[in-house]
Parts: structure tokens; C-alpha cells; sequence
């Protein structure tokens, strides 16, 4: 499994343990908050997953630009790819999702594929928009006889345009970010004040079917709010 993925879960079973403390002032809710728990790992693993694509997206402009100079010098697609294979693990680890991607479609391209058919593949497994339509138009001017060396060039422009406005976007809402993860937390805190300095004030909301109906309801809207929060921070262009 995943050590990333299995961090998340850790994380995710003490967010749960902490919530029915806090909320409900017992840890076995766990077991009727199972169904939030499964959520949460399956919202982790599509995290993660659109986290590795858009790591790949950033890399392919490099890999575009190892690409493009390659051919620019006059070599052929087969021969440009494995000279970016060579400058990219120059530039990053040889466990890089672009580093990988690019070894696969050398060896396949070495062993006498048509980059037509690499170049599509690598578009359709990467789940990347930008990589596909590169798939695309690639094989576009292939078939037709159009200029590769423009073609490279203009998507290693448009990448760089998207993004520096993708990091502008990070920027901004950097604060925001922050913001969110403050107000995950506040309410931890605030039932943590009471608990300690003041027990009997939310006395009755532990106790009685009344009580632990209100808790439930703020409960589930503050769960509303967090996932609407890190909705409107997920922004991709």
C-alpha cells in the first residue's frame, strides 16, 4: 500500500477518534462515523491520484522543453525522446512521474513503435488534459506532414502560460488555505476551552437524546463546511 495513502488513513482515523471525543465525548462513534471514515479514504485516494497528475502536468512542460531541443537540433522523435529521457533525470529523480512516462515511451519507441501510438497511449494513461491534446495533435501532424518542431514549441508555450497562472492562483488562495485549516481546528479548541474550564456549560448537549441530536446536527454541518471549504480552494485550470 500506498505510504502516503497509509499516512492519509492514520490521519483520517484520528480525525474521526477526535471528532467523536470532542463532539460526542466517546470514542465509539467510530463505528456509526464508518460510513464518513470510508468517504474520507475514498476522497483520499482520488487526492492523491489528481495529485500525481497534476505533479505530472507541471513536469511535462520540462519534458516538452528537453523535447523540443532535441528535435530543434535536428534529431528524430525516436532519438529526441531518448535525449530527453537523459536531461530529465538530469533535472529529477529517476522516480519522477515524468521520468518514468518518458523511459516507458523510450523503450517502447526503441523497439520499433510508432511514436504515434506511444504518444497516444502515454495521453490516455496519464489522465492529464494537456498531455492528451498534445496526443492529438501530434498525431494529427503526423499523418498530415505538419511541423513537429511548432507543434512541440507551441504546447511547451501554452504549458508555461497555464502555468504561471496556476501559481499566481496558489498564491492567492495560499491565505486561504491556511484559513481553512485554522477553522478545521477552532472548533476542537473551543470544545477543549469549555471542557476544561468550563464542563457543566455544554453539559446538556452530552446528555439526553436532545442533547446529542443538536451535536449531531453541528457536527454534520460542520463536516458540511470543511468539505465546501477545501471545494471552493480546489481550483484547476
Amino acid at each position: 500500500m500506498d505510504r502516503e495513502y497509509i499516512k492519509d488513513f492514520v490521519a483520517d482515523v484520528l480525525f474521526v477518534l477526535l471528532s467523536g471525543y470532542f463532539f460526542f465525548r466517546t470514542v465509539w462513534c467510530v463505528l456509526w462515523l464508518g460510513p464518513y471514515l470510508g468517504f474520507r479514504l475514498y476522497r483520499r485516494r482520488q487526492e492523491i491520484a489528481e495529485k500525481r497528475r497534476r505533479l505530472l502536468a507541471s513536469q511535462f512542460r520540462d519534458g516538452m522543453q528537453c523535447l523540443l531541443s532535441s528535435v530543434e537540433a535536428g534529431y528524430s522523435i525516436e532519438n529526441s525522446v531518448s535525449g530527453a529521457v537523459s536531461d530529465l533525470r538530469v533535472m529529477f529523480d529517476d522516480k519522477a512521474p515524468i521520468v518514468r512516462a518518458f523511459r516507458r515511451m523510450d523503450h517502447r519507441l526503441q523497439n520499433g513503435e510508432s511514436a504515434e501510438a506511444v504518444f497516444r497511449e502515454f495521453g490516455e494513461q496519464s489522465g492529464v488534459e494537456d498531455i492528451r491534446s498534445f496526443a492529438v495533435i501530434f498525431s494529427i501532424a503526423s499523418r498530415s506532414g505538419g511541423d513537429i518542431v511548432h507543434v512541440i514549441r507551441s504546447v511547451s508555450d501554452t504549458l508555461y502560460q497555464k502555468q504561471e497562472v496556476m501559481r499566481e492562483i496558489q498564491t492567492v488562495l495560499l491565505a486561504k488555505q491556511l484559513e481553512v485549516s485554522i477553522m478545521r481546528f477552532m472548533p476542537f479548541a473551543i470544545l477543549a476551552y469549555f471542557g476544561i474550564f468550563a464542563p457543566t456549560f455544554l453539559a446538556p448537549l452530552y446528555e439526553g437524546i436532545t442533547g446529542r441530536i443538536i451535536m449531531l446536527v453541528i457536527y454534520i454541518i460542520y463536516l458540511l463546511c470543511c468539505q465546501y471549504a477545501q471545494k471552493i480552494a480546489d481550483i484547476s485550470i
